[in-house]
């Protein structure tokens, strides 16, 4: 009797065991379900991302064009003015230069100046997902919305920090663009904006000294990113590019007829 009772609640206590494991089970199942039904409602759930007002004007009647790599272009294809911009949406300097600077160069870019090329790359700063921004930027591109992603892009930076570049925030700004978000998805999925980024990457690689972005060039020489010295130096290429004005070509040929005839007078004298 006494084994027997002994058995018995030996195995009542293994019966007890077995219901508690069941039930932890069942509640750590209930408990993932719960989370992944909320991780789900979040990652569904649509994240603001206003585009910058301005953006609409700032960019209207300027020509956009790409370069046979896929960069952006924004102005005269033949401006005789070639400014290039090495940046990177992950860069808090890039965002000061978006901010303080650009506005000012737009301007010389819708006289005709200057044609600005902005060259994609990622990874000189520390906010995160830049590259997710570069390549989200290309195939905004795709659809002619480059630019006022790019400036939504930096705004984004700015105000959100590192989670500014999740891919709902993406999304929903090519929604907000009036873009056709399944074309951008389709790009997305496609080798194009790998390949753009990779090719910026390398050419800043080629770059001598390249110490990091914002990097601006003028007609392929670096120049440094204040507004005072890009302006100065795009003045100077200009001044380079300029025609001769009548007046000094007139003054040239003047000089060129008095040159030809002392020569003639000097070999009249020493022919005897």
């Amino acid at each position: 009797m006494t084994r027997a009772r002994t058995r018995e609640r030996r195995e009542e206590r293994q019966r007890q065991q077995r219901r508690q494991r069941q039930i932890i089970l069942v509640a750590g199942l209930v408990v993932l379900a719960v989370v992944a039904a909320v991780g789900l409602i979040l990652v569904n759930q649509p994240t603001e991302a206003v585009i910058p007002p301005e953006s609409a004007e700032r960019y209207t009647g300027i020509p956009q064009s790409q370069t046979e790599e896929g960069y952006p272009v924004l102005g005269n294809p033949d401006a005789p003015v070639q400014l290039t911009e090495y940046s990177s949406f992950d860069c808090p300097h890039c965002q000061e230069f978006h901010e303080t600077v650009l506005p000012a160069l737009i301007g010389r870019v819708r006289a005709g100046e200057v044609r600005f090329t902005f060259v994609p790359i990622f990874g000189t700063g520390g906010v995160t997902n830049g590259e997710g921004a570069a390549r989200a930027a290309v195939c905004a591109a795709e659809q002619g919305g480059f630019w006022p992603y790019h400036d939504a892009l930096f705004t984004w930076q700015a105000v959100y920090s590192n989670t500014a570049f999740g891919q709902n925030r993406l999304a929903s700004g090519i929604e907000n663009l009036g873009l056709n978000r399944a074309d951008w998805e389709a790009c997305l999925r496609s080798d194009l904006p790998d390949r753009v980024v990779l090719s910026a990457t390398e050419a800043s690689q080629q770059i001598e000294n390249f110490s990091g972005t914002p990097m601006v060039l003028v007609n392929g020489v670096s120049v440094p990113t204040d507004l005072n010295s890009i302006n100065a130096a795009i003045d100077q290429a200009l001044a380079s590019a300029a025609p001769a004005s009548p007046e000094a070509e007139t003054t040239a040929e003047a000089t060129s007829q008095a040159e030809v005839t002392a020569e003639a007078t000097a070999e009249a004298t020493q022919a005897p």
